[in-house]
């Protein structure tokens, strides 16, 4: 059966304009009743990733968040939003980003993301056992709230790489630099979508971020809302719109190796805008991709040093 990713136009982070095309984008899915029943803790997942205004395009917008969380409460969800950002803490970076006023206005908690939960799923190809928060396993339905950013060491961060987000703080630094090569760090992503399974994603690609992403970027302003189901298929999409190469993306490239989604364009049914006029001739690409052990400033001796510290050892 075909993937469906709804496409919808949105000029501008106006309320009501963002909860008619996030309405839009929900119709030929079922709308949120398919996703969320009377009584269920539902999780957003948006891109915290740092402390920063939204105009900024490193963040889920809050007006995206805002429209979603009142769907989930139209549906009788009690939604609870979290992330684990790539610097700093999340109570303070969600007000720099606009996202505490939007969660007090619903009176909805930032979830757990600071205890663990292990999970283990014998399917997987880097993590049988993956520490994720303890959020992850206190919800009853997951939905991914990525933005679409270029990024320096992924070629592409989007629905499939927002869940990277679930790993509780330093730890995500620490896989950074045990896995010594993007293949590895993609197959471990891959993993850790099979253990969330989030059953929806709502991509905010109204701003996106191109060139140097997913922070040192510029934004971009595509103007667009993406939803689906198959967050491969969304990826896939987002690659189309923007001219990047999916062969370049390594969590598309893992998401083939396991079969994983959708692995073709031709797999996909695409409602709303046409893609012929979703698609953006000049966005950049990242200029020069990165180690992904490339995250902090320090020579090559002590990062090897830390990968010794971090390297995971029997007991």
């Amino acid at each position: 059966m075909a993937a469906c990713v709804a496409l919808q136009r949105v000029a501008q982070y106006q309320s009501e304009d963002v909860y008619a095309a996030v309405c839009a984008c929900l119709a030929p899915l079922g709308g949120m009743a398919a996703f969320v029943k009377p009584g269920q803790r539902v999780l957003l997942k948006p891109n915290l990733l740092m402390g920063i205004a939204p105009d900024a395009a490193v963040t889920t917008h809050p007006a995206v968040l805002d429209a979603v969380l009142t769907l989930v409460r139209e549906a009788g969800g009690l939604p609870m939003v979290g992330d684990s950002p790539g610097i700093g803490e999340l109570a303070g970076i969600a007000v720099r980003c606009g996202i505490k006023a939007v969660l007090d206005a619903h009176h909805v908690p930032l979830a757990d993301f600071t205890s663990e939960y292990v999970f283990t799923c014998e399917e997987n190809v880097i993590g049988k056992r993956i520490a994720l928060a303890r959020a992850v396993a206190d919800a009853d339905v997951i939905i991914s709230l990525p933005k679409l950013k270029t990024h320096v060491q992924m070629a592409l961060t989007c629905a499939v790489k927002n869940q990277y987000g679930l790993i509780p703080g330093v730890r995500k630094s620490q896989y950074h630099l045990r896995f010594k090569d993007r293949a590895t760090l993609a197959d471990f992503i891959i993993d850790i979508n099979r253990i969330a399974r989030p059953a929806l994603a709502i991509v905010d690609a109204i701003d996106a971020m191109e060139g140097a992403g997913p922070s040192g970027g510029t934004p971009r302003r595509l103007g667009l809302l993406m939803a689906s189901t198959d967050l491969m298929a969304l990826d896939l999409v987002a690659c189309e719109i923007t001219g990047i190469d999916p062969a370049l993306v390594p969590t598309i490239q893992a998401g083939r190796r396991q079969q994983f989604g959708a692995a073709a364009l031709s797999e996909i049914t695409i409602t709303g805008v046409d893609l012929a006029d979703a698609r953006v001739p000049d966005f950049r690409p990242v200029p020069h991709m990165k180690e992904i052990s490339d995250i902090l400033p320090v020579p090559a001796f002590m990062l090897a040093w830390l990968r010794r510290q971090w390297a995971p050892r029997p007991r």
